[in-house]
């Protein structure tokens, strides 16, 4: 299973618990962008290696 896979996946579990655990919701927001930051980040390197 690929990086970006794993990555969606945490994804949809941390959307999961910002929806349910009101409490955490800060921990969960930062998780969220920790995650579609890092996505980002393979999206971009995949561009570069592909373009050059």
């Amino acid at each position: 299973m690929s990086r970006k896979e794993l990555l969606r996946r945490e994804r949809e579990r941390v959307l999961a618990k910002l929806a349910t655990d009101y409490e955490n919701r800060t921990k969960w927001l930062i998780a969220l962008m920790d995650i579609d930051d890092e996505m980002e980040e393979l999206t971009d390197r995949a561009d570069n290696t592909s373009g050059a």
